[in-house]
C-alpha cells in the first residue's frame, strides 16, 4: 500500500510536510529541471502507485473478473498519469474505456509519449466526449471511474465542455477515483471552482495538498493517500513548505513525569472562568487541565458557581467573588500563584470580565486566553501593546472571534487560515491557535504553520473549546515551551475527541467525553 513520506524540517525535526498548489509545483519543478530526474519517471511511479491502490480496491470489492473501467483526461501531465494507469490496468486484465475531453488543445510533452504508447499497445483513446457518449456510458456500467483531468495546478474556473463531463461523471456508478486531487478543487484552498469530481478516493503525490484538508476539499476527495513517487528531499529544501502536522509518533513530546515528582512538581494553572449564570465552562477547563497531568489547578469564578464546582471537582482549589472589587483581591494573588493562567471561558463580556481581563493582560505568567476574553480584547485599541512579554500569550479563537479580533471577514479567513493566523501572530507578538474543522497553530518569529488532521465533527458541541483551553495549559504547566504545549494540546484534544466518537458515536457525544478521551489517549501513549 502507498505510504506518507516524512521529510526533514530544518531543525532536523522529521514532519509531515502539507504544501499549497504552488509550492507542489515549485518541488516538481525542481525535481525535474534541477535534479534531472525524468518527467516520465515520476509519472510512470505516480502511475504504479494509483494502480496498486486501484486493484486492492477493486479486490476488496470483489471487482476481479475483468472489472470496466473509464479514464477521463485532459492533455496535462495530470492526463498523462491517466493514460499510464490505463495501460497498466489493461495489462491487469482489465477492460479500460480511455477519452480525452479535447478542450484543452495543447498536449504537453508527456502526455503525447503516454498517448503513443497506448496507441502502440492498441488501447484506443477517444479524442472528445459527445452528448452521445455521455449516454453511451450510463448504459454499461462502469465499475471504476477515473478523474485524470485537472491537476494542483488548476486556478480557473471549470467551464464547457469540462463542466458538463464532470457533472456527468459524478452521476455514474462504480468506485470513483482521483488522480492526485479531484479536478475542480483548488489545491491551495479547498474551494471548488465551478463545479468538482466527487471522489471515493484520490491518490497524492508526494505529500498532502492544502486544499484536500481545507473548505470543501475533504468532501470532495474521499479517501486520501499518499504515494512516495521519488521526490528528492532536496526539492522540500529549497521550496520549504509553509505547514506540517503531527503524528501519533508526535505525542513521544508530552512532559516525562518525574518519578519523585510531587503535585507543585507538575504545575500551577489558574483557571479564571464562568460567571453569575454560567458555571460549566470553569469545570470543563479545570478538569482537562488536571487530566492532562498538571499538579494543581486553581479555579476562579463567581460564587454563585462554588458549590456546583465543589461537588464535582472537589480537586480543585476555587476562589470566588460577588463584585469586582473581590474579583481584583484574587486576581492579584493569583498572578504570583499560577505558572500559567487561563482567562475567558464563560466570564461574560460585561464590566467585571473586562476588568479581569485587563488586569491579567501584562501578567508575568504565560496566559490563555479564550472565548469572552477575545471578544473583550477585540474593543480594546492597541491590546497587544499593553503587554511586555513577547510570545508568552495564546489566543485561541473560533472564526468569528478571529473576525472581531482580526477585523478579517470569516470568508477570507477560511480561505486562507494558516496565512492570516501567521500574520496576526508576527503582528501582534502571539501564539495564535485559530479554531475550525482544521485548528492551526502560528507562532510569532517562525516560518511555518501546523495544521491539525487529528478529530472529527463530533467534537463541533459546547465546551469542546473549553476543554482544549485546559489541555494546552496543562501541558505548558508542566514545562512544555508554550508553542509547543499549543500544537500539542490541538493535536491531543482531537485524538481524545477520535477516542469519544468511537466510544459515543459523532452524534452523541459531549465535551466531557472529550475530557475521558485525553485520559485515555495519554493512559496509552
Amino acid at each position: 500500500m502507498v505510504e506518507v513520506r516524512l521529510y526533514q524540517y530544518k531543525e532536523g525535526k522529521a514532519l509531515r510536510y502539507i504544501v499549497t498548489g504552488e509550492e507542489m509545483q515549485v518541488i516538481d519543478s525542481y525535481s525535474i529541471e534541477e535534479i534531472g530526474i525524468p518527467s516520465m519517471v515520476l509519472m510512470e511511479r505516480a502511475a504504479m502507485a494509483v494502480t496498486q491502490v486501484l486493484m486492492e480496491y477493486m479486490e476488496e470489492l470483489e471487482l476481479t473478473v475483468q472489472p470496466q473501467i473509464l479514464v477521463v483526461t485532459e492533455g496535462g501531465n495530470n492526463g498523462g498519469d491517466g493514460l499510464a494507469v490505463a495501460r497498466m490496468l489493461f495489462d491487469l486484465g482489465c477492460r479500460v474505456t480511455v477519452y480525452q475531453i479535447g478542450g484543452v488543445k495543447k498536449e504537453t510533452e508527456q502526455y503525447h509519449q503516454q498517448k503513443q504508447i497506448l496507441q502502440r499497445l492498441n488501447i484506443p483513446v477517444y479524442t472528445g466526449v459527445t452528448q452521445e457518449d455521455i449516454r453511451e456510458w450510463k448504459k454499461p456500467r462502469f465499475d471504476v471511474v477515473i478523474d485524470a483531468i485537472f491537476g494542483v495546478g488548476l486556478k480557473r474556473k471549470i467551464e464547457s465542455p469540462q463542466k458538463e463531463i464532470i457533472d456527468a461523471m459524478n452521476q455514474l456508478g462504480g468506485l470513483k477515483c482521483a488522480i492526485d486531487i479531484p479536478s475542480g478543487i483548488n489545491s491551495t484552498t479547498g474551494l471548488v471552482l465551478g463545479t468538482a469530481f466527487r471522489a471515493d478516493v484520490t491518490i497524492t503525490f508526494g505529500c498532502e495538498k492544502m486544499g484536500q484538508l481545507l473548505g470543501q476539499g475533504p468532501e470532495y476527495c474521499g479517501d486520501i493517500l499518499v504515494a512516495d513517487i521519488g521526490f528528492p528531499k532536496q526539492a522540500f529544501q529549497v521550496r520549504e513548505p509553509g505547514c506540517y502536522c503531527y503524528e501519533d509518533i508526535d505525542l513521544e513530546k508530552l512532559p516525562e513525569r518525574k518519578k519523585m515528582g510531587n503535585k507543585g512538581t507538575f504545575g500551577k494553572v489558574t483557571v479564571v472562568a464562568g460567571s453569575d449564570s454560567v458555571c460549566g465552562a470553569a469545570l470543563l477547563s479545570a478538569e482537562s487541565a488536571y487530566r492532562t497531568g498538571c499538579g494543581l489547578v486553581e479555579i476562579v469564578t463567581h460564587v454563585n458557581n462554588r458549590e456546583t464546582i465543589q461537588k464535582r471537582l472537589p480537586e480543585a482549589l476555587i476562589h470566588v467573588y460577588s463584585n469586582g472589587e473581590e474579583a481584583k483581591a484574587i486576581l492579584e494573588q493569583s498572578l504570583k500563584w499560577a505558572d500559567i493562567m487561563v482567562i475567558g471561558p464563560g466570564i461574560g463580556t460585561g464590566e467585571i470580565g473586562t476588568s479581569m481581563v485587563m488586569q491579567v493582560l501584562d501578567a508575568e505568567c504565560p496566559l490563555v486566553v479564550d472565548a469572552d476574553a477575545i471578544t473583550i480584547l477585540a474593543k480594546q485599541d492597541n491590546w497587544h501593546t499593553l503587554r511586555n512579554q513577547e510570545g508568552s500569550l495564546i489566543l485561541t479563537p473560533h472564526m468569528k472571534e478571529m473576525e472581531r479580533i482580526s477585523r478579517i471577514p470569516v470568508s477570507k479567513l477560511k480561505e486562507y487560515p494558516w496565512s492570516y493566523a501567521a500574520e496576526f501572530s508576527k503582528e501582534k507578538g502571539v501564539i495564535c491557535v485559530l479554531k475550525d474543522a482544521r485548528t492551526v497553530v502560528t507562532e510569532t518569529d517562525k516560518k511555518g504553520c501546523y495544521i491539525n488532521l487529528s478529530g472529527n465533527d463530533g467534537m463541533a458541541t459546547g465546551g469542546s473549546g473549553d476543554v482544549l483551553t485546559g489541555v494546552i495549559a496543562g501541558l505548558a504547566a508542566q514545562g512544555l515551551e508554550l508553542a509547543e504545549a499549543a500544537r500539542l494540546g490541538v493535536f491531543l484534544h482531537g485524538k481524545a475527541g477520535d477516542w469519544a466518537a468511537e466510544e459515543k458515536g459523532n452524534y452523541s457525544m459531549l465535551a466531557g467525553d472529550i475530557i475521558d478521551g485525553v485520559e485515555q489517549v495519554l493512559k496509552i501513549h
